[in-house]
């Protein structure tokens, strides 16, 4: 890779490249996959929070786009307050670069300048559990990179439609939201939310938000009533319009079981593995404000979730809570999911250490539908 690096804000000019990029380098595993923004990564983007930068890093020979990385501002709530924080995300680099340490420090100066520029003390990001060597460089605290404190494991549970819709109770009432119900439905995300840390400020007015709801409608909300108020809900977030997971291979392993798996898979309730090129059919459990002890209305809600994801054709949902919040243990027990495990970090440069020793112990709740 050539050592003549430059670093940037994305552009619309340059937005298709960041595309290619994303759809070029898939994640391996088991499935590979790539996580893709088509038609715009500013689509994207801008359900992460209502200010952000993407970095583009080029290089290499032939020169071209070689790596990316987004930052993100949001308000959520801080030990019950109001807060504006941030977000790293969106990182992508082509497989297979040569000196990525300077790759690495150059792309941190870039956010440096965007942080020095910008409204937030520290940020937030996630990184898989078992992503060991990332983990490992990015706590060293090389050159002048920010300090990257883990702090919590968080479950995403992604659960097959049609097995968790077998867990609808008809005698549980479960309503569809309206327009006229999003002013309560903010009031309840609040009351939940200041509970919780990092979790996103949902007024009424970002509800509303094309950008920052994006295809989130009124009535994709689920609700458990309690008489005129609101006893809990979440909503269907189907992000397929900008958002795509597709399939780009299998491991030889899974590749040589796939079609076993794919005639077993109708008879248990299970979607068939897609053929490479495929995409993906899944969305998001979103917006979610249940109380911790509140086990029946969250599996109610779960179920109705399931049900109408099914009939939109879409094959899985995700939905993700701390480890230690105690509604983890309720989807684990009642519903059939895969788990995946990340590590919720706090980053900060040397003026955001002091807002970082600030936080209480209240159990994290970024939204994954945003990350």
């Amino acid at each position: 890779m050539s050592t003549d690096l430059t670093f940037e804000a994305a552009t619309e000019a340059t937005e298709p490249q960041l595309r290619r990029l994303l759809r070029d380098n898939p994640l391996t595993g088991d499935i590979h996959v790539s996580l893709e923004r088509e038609p715009n990564a500013f689509h994207a983007a801008g359900i992460s929070g209502d200010q952000y930068q993407m970095m583009l890093a080029f290089g290499g020979e032939p020169r071209g786009l070689i790596a990316s990385g987004g930052r993100f501002e949001l308000e959520t709530y801080i030990n019950g307050n109001r807060q504006r924080i941030g977000y790293f995300g969106e990182l992508r680099a082509q497989g297979g670069l040569k000196a990525r340490r300077k790759l690495l420090l150059g792309s941190y100066r870039k956010m440096r300048e965007f942080h020095e520029a910008g409204d937030v003390s520290f940020y937030l990001t996630t990184i898989i559990e078992d992503n060991h060597r990332a983990r490992r460089l990015l706590e060293a605290g090389l050159g002048d990179m920010p300090a990257y404190q883990p702090l919590e494991t968080m479950v995403t549970f992604t659960i097959p439609t049609r097995l968790g819709a077998r867990r609808r109770q008809p005698s549980f009432r479960i309503a569809r939201g309206n327009d006229r119900q999003l002013a309560k439905i903010a009031t309840k995300l609040a009351e939940n939310g200041a509970r919780y840390q990092f979790h996103p400020v949902w007024s009424e007015e970002t509800l509303r938000s094309v950008y920052r709801c994006r295809d989130l409608a009124p009535d994709d909300f689920l609700l458990c009533p309690d008489g005129d108020d609101i006893r809990s809900c979440l909503a269907l977030w189907d992000q397929r319009a900008f958002k795509q997971t597709v399939i780009r291979g299998y491991s030889p392993r899974l590749g040589r079981v796939r079609p076993l798996l794919n005639i077993v898979a109708p008879l248990i309730g299970r979607p068939r593995l897609p053929s490479p090129g495929a995409k993906l059919e899944s969305a998001f459990l979103s917006h979610v404000a249940v109380n911790e002890d509140d086990e029946e209305s969250l599996i109610a809600l779960v179920a109705a979730g399931c049900e109408r994801a099914a009939k939109k054709d879409i094959d899985y949902v995700m939905i993700s809570f701390a480890a230690r919040n105690p509604l983890a243990n309720v989807i684990r027990k009642r519903f059939t999911s895969h788990e995946y495990v990340s590590v919720i970090y706090v980053v900060f440069w040397e003026d955001g250490a002091g807002a970082v020793s600030m936080l209480d112990d209240r159990i994290p709740h970024p939204e994954v539908a945003i990350l």
